[in-house]
């Protein structure tokens, strides 16, 4: 009663403001649209549903729909967003439920509150109008014809990248459909409802996107058993509305549909009744014919699944009105409406209101006792005396303390690192007891199976047995027979092992009570844990981007070691726990570890201790952040490495950009050159002929050691040659080596790789502008040696391979080749090129010098080289 009193004031409220001169009716509307929307989810509270009825009544009586839809359509926007904030991890490990898209309309659709639904329909098809959503499922219907709707849709917001789409079920052409079963034979909207599916299944948009016109594109959305069925009853549903207007154009007068006005029909006077209202037989009429040509359009499958050309059909498909539906013209059948009965209704409510109102006074005048309610002197009477009536209320409720799931993160955690550590250790204990605890079950699950397995083989066995036959006897020559001869055959039959069979039924019970034990849900204490561990990351996070407090850091980085201390081989068995650490560890190591130079040598240390974790916490080791212990840090990992621990290794060394340590930080001449040590020590652990564990780790070593050769060349031209020969004599390092310092000097053409681009990033050579270059070679180097290290290098050469002929006596009495096979190919190379520079330099200075002298000097160069080689080796000839 209450709801309709209210209903009797908007209503008067809306005519009144519609006045010359008044606010207007849509001032009204969203006055009372707000507050009706002001609680949340109004839209299932019964009572607003039915004033939310009336005002979107009144708003297609008095042309407002256009008002209360743009309110109704922000509303739905808003439902339609995320709101609330989440922590750090929630968005690595969360997920989202499929649940429908949120709606004003519960369910499908709305039976009783008919105008509402209209509006909430109509806006909802505007949201999917401007996302494009729409015209996207059409077209992928209409490019790919085997493709379902759930398809489509997934196709078209991957498309159209939309935050937020609306499910199957929420697509106009299904809510339309569940609209119009739903909405009653005589309400005045019926006919609207059915133009709006209509449009929406008799569609061919084929021609807009520039594809053949194969049909209605609404026969597409029904081809599933359950939409097949919905269509069904459609078509039904235009029969039983048919046969309701047919039965009352015969009737002389129709009752009054259930309004507001039929509720009161009881406070009329028996002296002045209200005559009930009269429904016009023409308008039955015309929609018996409507709905007649409804009918024939949904049975049509031949005009639905080709194009029709629309003015060859017959008089009874209507093509005109056909064509509007087809083409989606948006003005509205109105003249369906019965608009009499809306005035009718609106004049009903306005002379109740004015009824009500004039109640008090009247019966005041009759009856002496009677309370007057528009009186405000006597309100607090009113409410004493009604307070009166009522029994003494009960003492409210004793407050219960509610304890809160998750307990709160003590600030002091925040700041002491000590407090920080016993929190993460009896939070993260939980969880890493639980993957204990499944890791454990899954052994003892495999261990079942197995032994399942091997009992199956042992449930039959073939088991010999002795069966007596009988033979029957027929006589001979009419004599009688003495009876059937029986005969004893052995043989074996399967026999099944009763102890086996108990054996595996045992199995398989336990196995099956292990699988429920799994599928439990996990304790509550375990969900506790992780959030909490959660919090107390994000809030430690957010404090440290507010303020860089030293004490924040410091607990950051003990809480990233602590949580890496909780990872172990449970721990990364277990997905659940593993990707949960993960991404703690991720977050800690990105926000206080990675390029903090204090922390590198014991992100280091840990990995090298527990390898396990390099692909853990390894992107956060960060050694060029610490350029003054870049050396020490590349010296541990060069000790590290053996054939185990190659992947290791590799994956550290990709952490080193030499080339940005050389040219940025600029280090002294004595840290390349140990660095330059410590690269030569790796390369020789590698050996002659790299394992193929250590070839990636090998190709990193010398990539570090080109890099150092070029860098302010000829700085470490000497060293580079010094240990490269010292260490090719005892055949310690690869053929590779030599390959790649040659490259440098330009001895040799750059490999395939390399040939077609340009090496870039490395830094300008200091090599005077006068250094000598082979005209020979087709390659440019981008580093040369100038004549003055060439004839050094072949001094140094020949001095060196002197005294190793002379060092040891099997390479006096056998020369220099057996030591040196491995790299005869690289040395060739070497010589070649020195050769030819010396040749190019003593050239050009026979224009300054006699020839006789300069090929004379030249010659005895050459000589001095190949002389430990070749020349043999007499007593005392060489001292």
């Amino acid at each position: 009663m209450v709801g309709k009193n209210v209903c009797f004031i908007f209503q008067s409220h809306v005519v009144e403001s519609s006045q010359p001169g008044r606010v207007g009716a849509a001032a009204v509307l969203e006055f009372w649209l707000g507050i009706l929307t002001q609680q949340n989810l109004w839209y299932r509270d019964k009572t607003v549903l039915f004033l939310m009825d009336q005002i979107c009544c009144a708003a297609f009586t008095h042309h407002q729909e256009e008002c209360v839809q743009k309110l109704l359509y922000q509303q739905h926007k808003n439902a339609l967003g995320y709101h609330g904030d989440r922590g750090l991890l929630s968005s690595l490990v969360g997920w989202i439920a499929g649940n429908a898209t949120p709606s004003f309309i519960e369910g499908q659709s709305l039976g009783a509150e008919v105008w509402f639904a209209w509006l909430v329909l109509n806006m909802e098809g505007v949201f999917e109008e401007d996302s494009q959503l729409r015209r996207c499922v059409e077209h992928e219907l209409l490019s790919e014809p085997n493709i379902s709707p759930e398809q489509a849709l997934k196709k078209a917001q991957q498309r159209l990248k939309l935050p937020v789409a609306p499910s199957l079920q929420r697509l106009q052409v299904y809510r339309w459909a569940c609209q119009a079963l739903a909405t009653p034979p005589d309400h005045p909207l019926l006919p609207l409802v059915w133009q709006k599916f209509l449009q929406l299944y008799l569609r061919q948009p084929g021609p807009e996107y520039g594809l053949a016109a194969g049909g209605c594109i609404g026969r597409r959305f029904f081809q599933a058993s359950s939409q097949a069925a919905l269509l069904r009853d459609l078509r039904q549903r235009i029969q039983e509305v048919s046969d309701f207007h047919h039965a009352a154009s015969q009737a002389l007068r129709v009752p009054p549909p259930h309004t507001p006005s039929s509720d009161s029909q009881g406070d009329e006077t028996p002296d002045n009744p209200r005559p009930p209202y009269l429904t016009s037989p023409q308008l039955h009429t015309e929609l018996v014919r409507l709905f007649g040509v409804f009918a024939v359009w949904l049975d049509d499958e031949t005009m639905q699944k080709q194009e029709v050309y629309l003015p060859s059909l017959p008089a009874e498909y209507e093509p005109h009105r056909l064509a509007q539906v087809m083409q989606r013209h948006q003005e509205l059948w109105l003249e369906y409406i019965d608009q009499e009965r809306l005035q009718y209704d609106e004049r009903e409510v306005l002379s109740l209101w004015e009824k009500v109102q004039s109640e008090p006074t009247f019966l005041q005048a009759q009856n002496p006792s009677f309370t007057d309610y528009t009186n405000l002197n006597s309100a607090r009477e009113r409410i004493l005396s009604n307070l009166q009536k009522h029994p003494i209320p009960r003492p409210a409720p004793e407050l219960q303390q509610l304890k809160a799931p998750v307990a709160e993160v003590p600030a002091a955690s925040l700041t002491d690192f000590k407090a920080a550590a016993e929190l993460l250790q009896q939070d993260l204990s939980i969880l890493q007891d639980e993957a204990r605890i499944a890791v454990a079950r899954e052994a003892q699950q495999v261990a079942l199976e197995q032994e399942l397995l091997e009992s199956l083989p042992l449930l039959y066995k073939n088991r010999p047995e002795q069966v007596t036959m009988a033979l029957e006897c027929k006589g001979k020559g009419g004599q009688p027979c003495q009876g059937p001869a029986n005969i004893t055959v052995t043989c074996e039959r399967v026999q099944r092992q009763e102890a086996v069979q108990t054996q595996i039924t045992s199995l398989r019970r336990d196995i099956k009570k292990l699988q429920t034990d799994a599928m439990a849900p996990p304790p509550q204490s375990l969900a506790q844990a992780a959030v909490h561990t959660e919090n107390f990351i994000t809030a430690l996070v957010n404090m440290y981007k507010a303020q860089k407090s030293p004490a924040v850091q410091h607990v950051g980085v003990s809480a990233f070691y602590k949580v890496v201390s909780f990872v172990c081989e449970d721990t990364l068995r277990h997905p659940p726990t593993r990707q949960y650490l993960s991404s703690c560890v991720e977050i800690l190591g990105q926000v206080f570890i990675q390029g903090n130079a204090e922390e590198c040598g014991r992100v280091l240390k840990t990995i090298l201790e527990q390898r396990r974790l390099c692909p853990l916490i390894s992107p956060f080791f960060t050694p060029n952040a610490a350029p003054t212990q870049l050396v020490f840090l590349y010296q541990d990992v060069v000790t590290s490495l053996h054939l185990d621990s190659a992947d290791v290794i590799f994956m550290l060394l990709t952490k080193f950009d030499l080339s940005q340590w050389l040219n940025e930080t600029h280090p002294v001449f004595s840290e390349r050159t140990r660095l330059l040590e410590l690269i030569h020590g790796a390369l020789c652990v590698c050996g002659r002929d790299p394992e193929p564990e250590l070839l990636t780790p090998f190709h990193l070593f010398t990539k570090h050691w080109t890099w150092l050769l070029r860098h302010h060349f000829p700085d470490h031209y000497s060293d580079c040659l010094r240990l490269l020969m010292t260490s090719s004599s005892n055949q310690l390092l690869s053929p590779e080596c030599w390959k790649v310092t040659l490259r440098v000097l330009g001895c040799l053409p750059p490999s395939r790789s390399t040939k077609s681009k340009t090496e870039q990033g490395l830094p300008a050579t200091d090599a005077p502008s006068h250094a000598v270059r082979p005209q020979a070679s087709p390659y440019r180097s981008p580093v040369s040696l100038s004549p003055q290290q060439v004839d050094e290098t072949v001094d140094w050469l020949s001095d060196y391979f002197l005294r190793s002929r002379l060092s040891k006596p099997d390479l006096r009495s056998f020369g220099l080749y057996s030591a040196w096979t491995p790299y005869i190919t690289e040395v060739v190379s070497f010589w070649d090129h020195l050769v030819s520079c010396l040749i190019s330099v003593q050239f050009s200075s026979c224009a300054r010098e006699s020839v006789g002298s300069t090929l004379q000097d030249l010659h005895s160069k050459i000589v001095k080289l190949f002389k430990p080689w070749i020349f043999p080796l007499s007593d005392n000839q060489w001292f």
